[in-house]
């Protein structure tokens, strides 16, 4: 994984120094081949040259647009996810590393990151953006390594979650789980989550972990299903490291998960660290749009029924 630059190495994001636009399409959804093609040409209209990665390009029958995944932050002024919450995430993991904002068009279902509705508004608040009405939000992010037989294996980077979890068929295994080199648990479970409090309205949520305001910096740790009374959600510093091993899985499969999207499969006697990432995601949203708006829009926070 490249090095990445630093807060105070990144340039400020300036709307009027955007000039070439990456654009990450959820194409496998219906309705998003032809957003994607409105967009472009509102950029083209406005001189900002839009680009995809390869495969999209393609599928669009825009070759001239096609750029490798590789290359892709480094040739983007900024990044466009347009699909759901997971096509955010890819975007986001895209971007970080490079300190590239990265902006969302909820073209799927919950929309929990994105911070540009579809449909009428959406080129209404695409000017916003261009026109400088805009916060730019540092979210912090996650890398989970694995180490195998003693050296580094594979390492992964979220802005949700990390996740050690069971196949779909196993049962449950045990979890050894040390902060920073200090035992703290040792139960059978289903899995466990180490996620950031971006990630908190996500899996966590629903494993029974508190929702926290995603600018703070902390790592929340939940047990998935574990077969014991006395697990219970952590919460910790950022500082710290998170090490998680399983004795011995049998034939039973477990799998290292980063946002639900890229991962591996574990052996027993794999060790994981997760720990927070040296650069943060840079989340691009409108002016009125807050974190506390949205848990009473999307889930409903406070309402009564």
């Amino acid at each position: 994984m490249s090095a990445a630059p630093s807060s105070s190495q990144r340039a400020p994001f300036a709307p009027a120094s955007v000039r070439r636009v990456g654009i990450v399409p959820a194409l496998h959804k219906r309705r998003i081949a032809a957003a994607v093609r409105d967009v472009i040409a509102w950029l083209d209209r406005r001189g900002i040259n839009a680009i995809l990665p390869q495969e999209q390009a393609v599928a669009l029958a825009e070759p001239e647009r096609a750029v490798e995944i590789a290359d892709f932050a480094d040739r983007s002024d900024l990044l466009l996810a347009m699909g759901g919450d997971g096509t955010f995430l890819r975007a986001a993991r895209i971007a970080a590393p490079k300190g590239k904002p990265v902006l969302g068009v909820n073209l799927g279902g919950f929309g929990f990151l994105a911070a540009i509705p579809s449909g009428a508004r959406m080129r209404e608040c695409l000017g916003e953006v261009m026109d400088g009405r805009f916060r730019i939000q540092d979210r912090m992010m996650i890398e989970g390594r694995v180490f195998r037989e003693g050296e580094e294996d594979s390492s992964f980077l979220a802005l949700n979650d990390i996740v050690v979890g069971k196949g779909a068929f196993s049962r449950l295994f045990q979890i050894k789980t040390s902060i920073s080199g200090e035992p703290i648990s040792h139960f059978p479970a289903d899995g466990i989550i180490v996620a950031t409090p971006t990630g908190s309205t996500g899996y966590s949520l629903s494993a029974g972990g508190p929702v926290i305001d995603p600018e703070t910096r902390l790592l929340i740790v939940t047990p998935i299903c574990a077969h014991t009374l006395s697990a219970r959600t952590l919460v910790i510093p950022a500082s710290r490291v998170v090490e998680i091993t399983f004795p011995s899985s049998g034939s039973d499969e477990v799998n290292l998960t980063a946002d639900g999207q890229e991962g591996c499969r574990l052996q027993a006697s794999d060790r994981v660290e997760v720990s927070k990432a040296p650069f943060s995601a840079r989340l691009v949203t409108l002016r009125e749009a807050t974190f506390y708006g949205k848990l009473r829009s999307k889930l409903s926070w406070g309402s009564q029924r």
